[in-house]
């Protein structure tokens, strides 16, 4: 009977220990992941009517939140736009953001996700007068928010992501300023 019983324990205990083992490694936390892109940003808006297409830079922290396919991402982000039609307008913007994002389950090796967070943004514009006149600045720092898509995916050994995102940056002098930054980025 004791062979018997400790026979049976010794079969539990072999098949018990990989499920614990599997389970233990499924629940592990992922570490952070760090990012960096580069882009386009597009006007949006009142914005459109004075300032010309940008350029995007990001750098990007996420973590997963307990093995689920939902992530928080930090952001901070740079964009620089150009005046349009001779207009005379530039502006740069400075940007901190906090988002939510999920991840949608794909056998594929594209791995599409859905984002959206409240963010910081700072906006400085610029207008020259012209010959020999002076520059007018002003600048502004709004709550806003912004939601997107973008898809993850395997690119020479490191993971790769193309992102849409609508960015609201809220007001500036009664000007609605919002964006559209369409990025690619690694993350490492």
């Amino acid at each position: 009977m004791m062979k018997r019983a400790l026979v049976g324990f010794a079969a539990a205990a072999i098949a018990f220990v990989p499920a614990v083992s599997h389970a233990q490694r499924r629940s592990a936390p992922e570490p952070m992941k760090f990012s960096a892109g580069l882009g386009v940003a597009l006007p949006q808006s009142d914005f459109a009517d004075g300032v010309g297409t940008g350029l995007h830079i990001e750098g990007m922290a996420s973590k997963s939140l307990s093995a689920s396919p939902a992530f928080l991402r930090g952001e901070l982000g740079f964009a620089h736009y150009g005046e349009k039609n001779s207009s005379g307008v530039t502006s740069n913007q400075i940007a901190a953001a906090l988002d939510l994002g999920y991840n949608f389950v794909s056998t594929s090796s594209v791995k599409p996700y859905v984002l959206g967070g409240l963010g910081a943004y700072r906006t400085s514009m610029s207008m020259d007068l012209g010959a020999g006149n002076a520059t007018v600045n002003d600048n502004t720092t709004n709550l806003g928010f912004n939601a997107g898509v973008g898809m993850r995916f395997k690119m020479a050994g490191h993971v790769a992501y193309v992102e849409g995102r609508y960015v609201d940056q809220g007001n500036w002098n009664g000007a609605k300023i919002a964006s559209l930054p369409i990025a690619f980025g690694l993350e490492f």
